[in-house]
């Protein structure tokens, strides 16, 4: 695992003359509802309520906002989950025997160019460094890429003679903040044949000790990870399996999509004195939220739980992909009040915690809608559909399609059938010029 370091690349291509190809053109038609990489966006975007931005969270990013050109909710959910981090696992709420702390794991979905994701963690990140630099330098890490690796970085110590050839003192703080700017990748990891990253991740998540079970494997206990992930929406459709949709990794993260807040040539200009304040705020709720240990909620806030779980836990939804992406509403929610009391510097979870934490629910699971909502259910249509996507205003030919997206296992009639139903969708077949014969070229349609 290394040190975190993102940088955004603007997307390239260039346009092709439309011929008539297979069903003819098609006229643009804005039915995807992803905000994706070449700009089509038709849904309306999320809106984040104003509950969302109680107490010190709220304070810290409307101090920043005017200065950045970051999305405020993308920085919101940032702060509650490094904070989350910072505060570790002793904090938490009990439900069901199972211990829910500050434990929240935003997936910030954006454009290459215009999500702004690794601006949203720099400007978290230098309020981090102005409440507890040490922790900034020491736990805050990334480069995911195997099981083993993750347990390494929280291990237990091993032996008891120090002078001994097998002695490991192992980690003494078992606070972790992974940042991924390229969550991509870690998908990616996970569908290689033997690699137990992503099972492991949904164990980190649950809590408890990790391990794996290969040959003296490391073993660590109660550590309190943190992941932050960083993707484009067609990274995310191209990379995301279905079995972890299904299998429970996707709904263990919190789907927020960012894009630029504003235009600033020249920068923002927030003053030292200022980020120091700032910084000194949330030391303080987080040194008083490490003295705290199961937390239970006020009358109010009880009362109130009582029917917005209910909602939460409603079978509201069919079994379609984004009731796979928001199914663990409630513990999601838990988490997020626990996470929005501790960095109030309360011990108990009230109204506004849990109203804030549900506001919050609402522009996840906006944004899951917004990512998800449609996507087809089949498979090889969702396969094809991302590679296209990827591929920008150049689009791809028969042969890259058969070659790199299916790796030459659909024959060409199943390959027809495929392209046929994904004109409708907004796609056109064109055609591309050279030497030889021309190419026919996949493409969704530019917008006018």
């Amino acid at each position: 695992m290394t040190a975190y370091d993102a940088a955004d690349v603007p997307p390239d291509g260039h346009a092709v003359d439309p011929v008539v190809g297979l069903l003819g053109p098609i006229a643009p038609q804005d039915v995807d509802l992803l905000a994706d990489d070449d700009g089509r966006s038709p849904a309306p975007w999320p809106a984040l309520p104003p509950e969302a931005f109680y107490g010190l969270p709220g304070e810290i990013v409307q101090a920043i906002e005017p200065h950045t050109e970051a999305d405020p909710a993308a920085m919101l959910f940032t702060l509650y989950a490094a904070a989350g981090a910072m505060i570790g696992h002793r904090p938490h709420v009990l439900t069901g025997g199972v211990e829910h702390g500050a434990k929240v794991w935003p997936l910030i979905i954006g454009r290459t160019a215009g999500g702004v994701k690794g601006t949203s963690w720099a400007e978290v990140r230098r309020v981090l460094r102005a409440a507890d630099s040490l922790f900034v330098a020491s736990h805050v890490m990334g480069g995911l890429s195997s099981a083993e690796g993750l347990i390494y970085q929280v291990r237990d110590s091993e032996g008891d003679d120090p002078d001994g050839d097998h002695f490991d003192p192992g980690v003494a703080d078992k606070r972790l903040l992974i940042v991924e700017s390229e969550f991509a990748s870690v998908l990616a990891q996970g569908k290689r044949d033997g690699n137990t990253l992503l099972p492991l991740v949904r164990q980190a998540w649950d809590g408890g000790s990790l391990r794996t079970m290969t040959v003296r494997s490391k073993v660590a206990t109660d550590p309190h990870i943190v992941i932050i992930g960083h993707i484009t929406p067609t990274e995310l459709r191209m990379k995301l399996a279905e079995s972890e949709r299904a299998g429970g990794t996707m709904n263990r993260f919190l789907p927020v999509l960012s894009r630029r807040s504003k235009l600033l040539p020249d920068g923002g200009n927030l003053a030292d004195g200022d980020l120091k304040a700032l910084g000194a705020s949330l030391a303080s709720v987080i040194a008083q939220a490490a003295t705290v240990g199961r937390m239970v909620r006020t009358v109010e806030a009880a009362e109130y739980w009582q029917d917005l779980y209910g909602r939460l836990a409603g079978d509201h939804m069919d079994d379609g992909q984004v009731a796979q992406v928001v199914a663990r509403a409630a513990p999601q929610v838990l988490r997020m009040s626990v996470t929005a009391a501790l960095l109030c510097g309360e011990r108990r979870i009230d109204l506004p915690h849990l109203q804030a934490a549900e506001a919050m629910w609402s522009y996840v699971e906006e944004s899951a809608w917004h990512v998800f909502g449609s996507m087809s259910g089949n498979p090889d249509l969702e396969r094809i559909k991302s590679f296209v996507d990827a591929a920008g205003t150049q689009g791809v030919t028969r042969d890259e399609i058969r070659i790199k997206c299916f790796g030459k296992h659909k024959k060409k009639r199943e390959l027809d059938q495929l392209v046929s139903e994904l004109l409708p969708l907004g796609y056109e077949v064109t055609e591309r010029r050279g030497r030889g014969r021309p190419a026919m070229v996949l493409r969704r349609v530019p917008r006018t």
